[in-house]
């Protein structure tokens, strides 16, 4: 450490208030804290007809048993369901009651019934199995319906973003579905850059990754995840922040996720100074470009005044109380009030 605050008045030395805006950090976002309600499906709700559901359809012209014609059918992935006699009728996106008014009517029309008695209800339905890896509370494969099979349908099924989540959210689905019949995703209708982006690899897997944060703020429900796919939510594991010199606790303190931590609060995590005189400290930041980092002069006293001097601290950062002149002066007084008020004779 001493050979590396040697070099403060080199070219890599700069005063809090005066350092270059690369070196200032912007407050963290929390996706936590983002409203991911508005990314949720706007397909349709858990009662809604999809493809792949197998549904009872039963038509009866009178109140008689007689009368009644009860049959099975499934929805196609065109969304059309076969019914004998009556052909094609499009159910998936609507609703059991609403499926029953469209197949009485094509019924009509096709003058097998004057004024049916039409009740559809499902036998099965079809699920889409989706794997949700990462920071998640409970990564594991889960079952959703498509039409609520979206990005935030997921996180929820896994019990939602665990604590060291990031804002990154990657999503891989299968590239078996052709263009006619996939999903809107985004990346479809061209959202902001900052919001996603989206790949086609040559694994099978078509795959393309949100801002969770951004996204959010967006608004935009366009996040599907289709059967077989998978979500990863990036995980945060930033390098620990270490406080030294003439602190009471010096250590390697974790970097909050998700929270911002200034010099002030990592010296107050090492237990506050252990020098009333503490004034100057030195924030040893890593560069990416440079073997040499970058060494940041903080004061104290104008940090506990002025917010423009109580830096955000990144991951990784090394913040030392400087040992000075004033400090010194009083480690001696303090080593001379104990000599005169111990118990022990001086000679």
């Amino acid at each position: 450490m001493a050979v590396l605050l040697a070099g403060c008045q080199s070219g890599n030395h700069y005063y809090a208030q005066s350092m270059p805006g690369s070196l200032r950090l912007t407050a963290q976002s929390n996706p936590q804290e983002a409203d991911l309600s508005r990314l949720a499906s706007a397909s349709g709700g858990s009662q809604t007809i999809g493809r792949g559901d197998v549904l009872e359809v039963s038509i009866a012209a009178s109140l008689s048993k007689d009368d009644q014609f009860t049959m099975k059918i499934r929805v196609a992935e065109d969304g059309r369901a076969l019914l004998p006699d009556i052909g094609f009728v499009t159910l998936a996106g609507v609703e059991p009651q609403a499926a029953e008014a469209l197949i009485g009517q094509e019924a009509v029309n096709k003058g097998y019934y004057r004024n049916p008695t039409v009740t559809v209800s499902y036998l099965s339905r079809k699920m889409n199995r989706v794997r949700v890896i990462g920071a998640v509370n409970e990564p594991s494969t889960y079952e959703l319906p498509p039409g609520e099979s979206d990005v935030v349908s997921a996180i929820a099924a896994a019990g939602g973003l665990a604590e060291n989540a990031g804002e990154k959210v990657e999503v891989r689905n299968p590239n078996h579905v052709s263009s006619a019949k996939r999903p809107i995703v985004a990346g479809d209708s061209k959202p902001s850059v900052s919001t996603v982006s989206a790949t086609s690899p040559s694994d099978g897997m078509r795959s393309y990754t949100i801002n969770l944060v951004s996204a959010a703020r967006a608004g935009t429900n366009m996040y599907a995840v289709e059967d077989g796919g998978v979500v990863m939510v990036e995980k945060r594991d930033p390098a620990p922040v270490k406080v030294g010199g003439l602190v009471n606790k010096p250590d390697e303190y974790d970097y909050p996720v998700g929270k911002d931590l200034t010099v002030l609060g990592a010296i107050s995590l090492a237990g506050g100074t252990n020098n009333q005189l503490a004034d100057k400290v030195f924030v040893i930041r890593p560069l990416v470009n440079s073997k040499d980092p970058a060494v940041i002069q903080v004061s104290l006293r104008k940090a506990k005044k002025m917010g423009k001097e109580n830096i955000l601290l990144g991951p990784g950062d090394i913040v030392w109380v400087e040992q000075t002149t004033g400090t010194v002066f009083m480690e001696a007084l303090q080593l001379i009030r104990f000599g005169v008020s111990g118990s022990a004779p001086l000679f």
